[in-house]
């Protein structure tokens, strides 16, 4: 009996022992990198920040959670044994190290970690001693983001003191392997079961922000691009914890999110943060050596004490594992004890280096006070440097004339940060060569500018032949070129722009002058079409005899050119008409042509193709009535300039006559400026003054007279003159049908729940309506109608649609029947168009709802004989949508359920297996859902009681 005891008493000292060193996790985070091209395998790093304490030796593993469904997976602690961070007051560092292959991708996965139990008396939750910690790492499986890492967070969550009073920082010096894009937010701490992956993420008991514990007001937040976590300031002592998420993100996509869950110590001590003090941001080119001071200096204590300081570092640039050689190094003795500690970082950059994303480097310093002051009391202060290292420009770049492919040979020196997948991006733009130099730095092109890219070509070429996609290049026309390397995944990036290279093929040239309209007829319109003889032809080089041929495409912008013309000789004397063409047979009524010639030469007895004018369309003219008025608009697709002129409206004096006068000067500018309003006005008296009052009864004709130019003085030929089609157009009247009044017959759901039919099928609304003579105004409106348009919504607020027009017998009906094949729902609305084409304003809504209806009897005799068999509605159920029938016993035990449509709504007395259920009394509840229009008739509950008789 007393060994038995003896036993109880040891086993229960073990038992109190173990739960007294019970809690002890601080902090930590879940890291993942994907180790498979070939399978979807990653390797997951779990970090966690603890107390120095028997549990947390005791705790040799944990449980993971991966995401997609399976079972929480038992995972050792990498080494065995924590790692004891110098410096930091007894927190240890614990790392567990797993890998794991998932089925199948997927937008996210979300992994994570719940571990018993987080230290005691954490004071921004409830009962932490008894609060598992948690934290989860969220990531994208897909093929297009290749062998992805997930954010590391370099610098661990130690600095976990902070001073009562004083502004506290911790930046976790996040980086990425890709050098993706990362953003920080803050977010709540987090619980979940050790062994279930079901119960994990919801949020600790009573969670508050550091800063929401105490009464005196302090901010507590984390600077969205640098990372800076910043409590100013901590008011009361004692152990706070708090959550942010690193968010990881990819040509604007989110593709994973990182969850640090670190603990702040808030002590009183006579100490003070120490200051450091970082180079501004810089940016430089790859090959360019850095070397960078980094000072901090000692705030005097309360007493005036300095104590000695160390500068450390952290960063991508420091590790192979980020980036490739050569790597950055920072060089500071410890514990400094100047009144300025200095420390040294070099960086010898190069195209190893060149990605989009700066690289940001953490530098700390922390203070070291006497042992006196308290091992809890070393304090630091951090700050990132941000470096971008940007790929030079492409050197000694050219452009010549290539005379074979009539296109422009570009050559260049060979690049010198020849990086996997990069590649030579080729821009060109047609006109001046812009003078620009990009700032320090600055790289690609700005889209001002006006590049646009041609090509791109492997980062190992040294020149290309711009060939215009085989049609070669336009003649004496300036062509501006620059070069800007672009960088692949996973850095990204872009090179500084080349210097410009500029190129203008001197050639003898045809210019069209002239595509005017002479007969508008949708048969036998006429264009009179004329062009230049080749300016600056050198006939010694280029010898006779010449010929023109001319070709028309249908469309302002036609391309399905066809010769329209014979061969045209021409010795180029100037002496006979052989520069112009009146093409005839056309339908210049409804479309626009397009023109072009091209010019031969004889070479050696055979004729050659030496130039092709660009193309010329005729001027399109379009015509919209207005009340009282006809706006007109023009266009034309021509190779000289037509803006900055004064053009010419022309108007046939009257109907029929052909004889049409200027009544105005229209100065034009930019395309949209091409327009006149033509209320009836003559402003032009040269030719006489002929005013019209526009009528809805009356057409009127029009025609425009365009004026342009060729702006480029080796182009001057004065102003170039050309005619529209002639068109005609009706104004509206400035009287418009009144809205009419509409009206709908409506149902009298007690008559139609007593007569109305069960299985009805068609569902008829008749609209009526009157059309006032005169607007709430006392205003006269048009009776000419001739049409009425009618438009359904199936609720009041949706969108309505066009279901009908009635345009005859005339007079038109004023009733119109709209069958539907669901129920009465709907509502409707009506215009009135006169013959002038004015279309009324919309008359009132009106709307049709339905009856809904439903009953239940309180008896049904399942017994087979055909009669009462089944619990259903009484007379006839209308419009339900849905029913969900619940039954219970006398125990309020459920033995019947049912959701769904009103079709198969029939209780058969029979559990849901199947199986019937004695005869006695059944208690119900049923959520009836209506099609109706009425939100307050849409849902009907009702509970009651049925008895069962066999």
């Amino acid at each position: 009996m007393k060994s038995a005891l003896r036993y109880i008493f040891i086993v229960s000292t073990f038992l109190l022992s173990f739960e007294s060193f019970a809690s002890h996790l601080k902090g930590g985070e879940i890291s993942v990198r994907r180790v498979s091209n070939t399978s979807l395998t990653y390797e997951f790093t779990l970090t966690t920040y603890t107390e120095n304490n028997r549990a947390n030796q005791e705790q040799t593993f944990v449980w993971f959670c991966f995401g997609d469904g399976t079972a929480p997976v038992r995972v050792l602690r990498c080494c065995g044994t924590p790692v004891d961070i110098p410096n930091t007051n007894g927190t240890l560092k614990n790392i567990y190290r797993t890998t794991y292959t998932y089925p199948a991708p997927s937008l996210y996965y979300k992994v994570n970690v719940a571990i018993p139990n987080r230290n005691d008396n954490v004071r921004n939750m409830s009962d932490s001693f008894n609060t598992p910690f948690y934290v989860e790492t969220i990531f994208s499986i897909n093929s297009g983001l290749g062998l992805n890492s997930t954010p590391v967070l370099l610098n661990p969550a130690i600095d976990i003191t902070a001073v009562v009073g004083q502004k506290y920082t911790h930046n976790p010096n996040a980086v990425d392997a890709e050098g993706d894009s990362l953003a920080y937010r803050l977010t709540i701490c987090r619980q979940g079961s050790e062994e279930s992956c079901d119960l994990r993420g919801a949020s600790v008991n009573n969670f508050r922000q550091p800063n929401e514990v105490s009464a005196i007001p302090a901010t507590f937040e984390i600077n969205a691009k640098t990372g800076d976590l910043v409590w100013n300031a901590p008011a009361e002592v004692g152990k706070y914890n708090c959550a942010f998420i690193v968010e990881e993100w990819r040509n604007g996509v989110k593709i994973s999110e990182t969850v640090r869950d670190m603990q702040i110590e808030v002590v009183d001590a006579d100490n003070k943060a120490p200051v450091i003090t970082v180079p501004p941001d810089i940016c430089v080119e790859a090959g360019t050596m850095i070397r960078q001071t980094i000072t901090a200096t000692d705030t005097p204590s309360s007493t005036g004490r300095r104590d000695p300081l160390t500068i450390t570092s952290t960063g991508a640039v420091y590790d192979l594992a980020y980036i490739g050689p050569p790597l950055a190094t920072f060089v500071s003795t410890p514990k400094q004890t100047t009144t300025v500690a200095t420390g040294t970082f070099t960086w010898q950059t190069s195209c190893n280096h060149i990605r989009e994303q700066t690289y940001d480097i953490l530098f700390k310093v922390e203070d070291t006070p006497p042992v006196q002051v308290g091992t809890a009391a070393k304090l630091t202060d951090s700050k990132i440097m941000k470096i971008k290292v940007v790929a030079p420009s492409v050197k000694n770049f050219k452009a010549a004339a290539d005379p074979v492919t009539k296109g422009a040979s570009l050559t260049w020196d060979s690049y010198a940060c020849q990086n996997p997948g990069a590649q030579i991006v080729i821009y060109r733009k047609e006109g001046s060569c812009p003078d620009y130099t990009p700032s320090a730095c600055q790289t690609g092109l700005p889209g001002s500018l006006g590049y646009q890219e041609i090509a791109r070509v492997p980062v190992s070429d040294v020149k290309y032949v711009d060939t215009n996609g085989g049609k070669g290049l336009k003649k004496n026309v300036n062509y501006g070129y620059r070069l800007v390397v672009v960088f692949g995944a996973p850095t990204y990036g872009q090179s500084i722009a080349s210097a410009g290279a500029c190129l203008m093929i001197e050639s003898p040239i045809i210019l069209m002058t002239n595509v005017t309209v002479d007969k508008t007829d949708v048969t036998n319109g006429e264009i009179t079409v004329k062009w230049t003889r080749p300016i600056g032809l050198d006939k010694n080089i280029y010898s006779g005899p010449y010929q023109y041929r001319l070709s028309r495409a249908t469309g302002l912008n036609g391309t399905n050119f066809t010769q329209i013309s014979g061969n045209i000789d021409t010795d180029l004397s100037g002496t006979k008409a052989d520069t112009v063409l009146t093409d005839k047979a056309l339908n210049t009524t409804d479309n626009a042509y397009r023109y072009r010639v091209e010019f031969f030469y004889t070479n050696n007895g055979s004729l050659v193709s030496l130039d092709t004018s660009s193309s010329a369309s005729s001027v399109r003219l379009g015509a919209a009535a207005d009340i009282r008025s006809v706006n007109l608009s023009w266009q034309a697709n021509v190779p000289w300039n037509n803006q900055n002129q004064t053009h010419k409206v022309y108007r046939e004096t009257r109907p029929g006559s052909g004889i049409f006068n200027q009544i105005a000067d229209v100065p034009v500018s930019g395309t949209n400026t091409f327009n006149f309003k033509d209320s009836g006005a003559d402003n032009i008296a040269s030719d006489g003054v002929y005013k019209v009052t526009m009528s809805p009864d009356s057409s009127y004709c029009y025609k425009v007279q365009t004026v342009g130019n060729y702006s480029d003085p080796k182009q001057n030929l004065g102003l170039l003159f050309n005619l529209s089609q002639i068109i005609c157009a009706t104004p509206k009247s400035n009287i418009v049908p009144c809205p009419p009044v509409l009206s709908i017959d409506l149902l009298d759901c007690k008559t139609f729940s007593q007569s109305g039919p069960c299985d009805q099928t068609s569902f008829a609304n008749v609209l009526t309506w009157t059309t006032p003579a005169k607007d709430a105004n006392g205003v006269d409106c048009t009776k000419d109608i001739v049409k009425y348009t009618i438009f359904y919504s199936a609720k009041s607020d949706g969108n309505f649609e066009k279901i009908g027009e009635i345009t005859s017998p005339q007079p038109l009906p004023q009733t119109f029947t709209h069958t539907k094949s669901d129920s009465y729902i709907g509502c409707y609305y009506i215009t009135a168009t006169d013959k002038y084409g004015a279309e009324s304003a919309k008359s009132n809504v009106v709307c049709k709802d339905n009856c809904p209806n439903f009953e239940l009897p309180n008896i049904f005799t399942p017994n087979g004989d055909g009669k009462n068999d089944t619990f259903q509605p009484l007379i006839c159920p209308r419009f339900v949508d849905n029913v969900k029938f619940d039954v219970y016993n006398r125990n309020g035990t459920k033995v019947y359920e049912y959701n769904g449509g009103i079709k198969g709504f029939a209780w058969d007395g029979k559990t849901n297996d199947g199986k019937e259920v004695s005869s006695g009394t059944y208690y119900y509840s049923c959520e009836v859902k209506f099609l109706t229009l009425d939100p307050s008739k849409t849902s009907l509950s009702l509970k009651g009681w049925v008895e069962l008789l066999r």
